[in-house]
């Protein structure tokens, strides 16, 4: 249209050629930007929205419950759950007047299948959820009195997929204990596998590990996150271990950091290792919520309850006789 009127102008004279042309140029400098800038505006809404959803999460009020902000002692790490009952809704019982008493500096490892309320226990111990009955107390003291920040300063936690930040290896390890020197860390390093697993690392400590640590192995990653609780020393230890493939002298080292944990702290292990199984002072068998065989991993097996069950389906591959007669299987003997 533009070219069509414009030019029946420039032909009675009403308008000159050049000033047709020009206008025409000066239309398409314009109009094109503004395109442009109506593509982006989606983005822009995107964004917004996104804001808006971090804010409304920042701004959250918090649904655990603090009687008290009270001055946290050092913890020794004893735990008693009293008759604790904790949904996460009305339809959705997890505990039912739970009972469970950890020892100072015990190691308890919980195994069960899945739903069994194995994360539970883990999650109310370290605040992530409020229960609704029963009373959770460490150290004889109610945890609700504890002020939350202090109270997680003195706990030590893995989860399943350990996270790790953008940085080097050395900052994400001191992470909890920023005054750690680099001199502490080769040192607790060297004490797992001597210190091999360094070597695999381009640049040692310096090594950039990736956003979530997507530059290192799964092993890596787990043995970063258990010398970032190494340093921290907690009074408490939390592991939610991972079911990763790992190769058999990863796993011998990431026990080495285990063991190097547990003899210094209260531990609850939500375990899928075996290795990590057998490690354990007392292992708790859980169903729907509530204990139904504890003591340690020969006696259970011996027992051939729910927990003999459990090594069958989901330990007893891991075992070194159970591959070694795999291979004789294999092999027609």
């Amino acid at each position: 249209m533009l070219l069509y009127f414009g030019g029946l102008e420039a032909a009675q004279g009403a308008v000159s050629v050049g000033a047709w042309f020009l206008f025409l140029q000066s239309l398409d400098r314009f109009w094109w930007p503004l395109l442009n800038l109506s593509a982006f505006w989606a983005q822009v809404q995107s964004g917004l929205s996104a804001a808006e959803r971090a804010f409304a999460l920042i701004d959250a009020e918090s649904k655990v419950v603090q009687v008290e902000q009270g001055q946290v002692p050092s913890l020794k790490g004893e735990i008693l759950f009293d008759k604790v009952c904790f949904r996460y809704t009305e339809q959705e019982q997890v505990l039912r007047e739970f009972d469970l008493h950890i020892k100072p500096g015990e190691n308890v490892a919980l195994v069960g299948h899945t739903g069994a309320g194995k994360s539970s226990i883990a999650k109310l111990t370290a605040r992530f959820y409020e229960f609704q009955e029963g009373s959770l107390t460490i150290d004889g003291q109610d945890i609700r009195s504890f002020d939350l920040i202090q109270f997680r300063q003195q706990l030590g936690i893995v989860s399943q997929i350990p996270f790790l930040f953008s940085g080097t290896v050395a900052e994400n390890i001191r992470y909890a204990h920023p005054e750690t020197t680099d001199e502490e860390i080769l040192a607790l390093a060297k004490n797992i596998g001597e210190g091999e697993w360094l070597d695999t690392l381009p640049q040692g400590l310096e090594t950039e590990v990736g956003e979530r640590g997507g530059r290192l192995s799964m092993g890596q990653r787990q043995l970063v996150s258990l010398l970032r609780v190494l340093v921290q020393k907690p009074a408490i230890f939390i592991l939610d271990e991972a079911t990763a493939s790992i190769d058999p002298f990863t796993e011998w080292q990431i026990q080495q950091a285990l063991n190097l944990i547990l003899k210094d702290s209260t531990s609850i292990l939500i375990a899928h290792r075996l290795s990590t199984v057998k490690a354990a002072d007392r292992i708790i068998v859980l169903e729907n919520g509530q204990i139904i065989e504890e003591g340690n991993h020969d006696g259970l097996l011996a027992g051939g309850g729910h927990y003999a069950d459990l090594y069958n389906t989901y330990f007893r591959h891991q075992s070194l006789a159970y591959v070694e007669q795999s291979v004789q299987f294999a092999e027609g003997d």
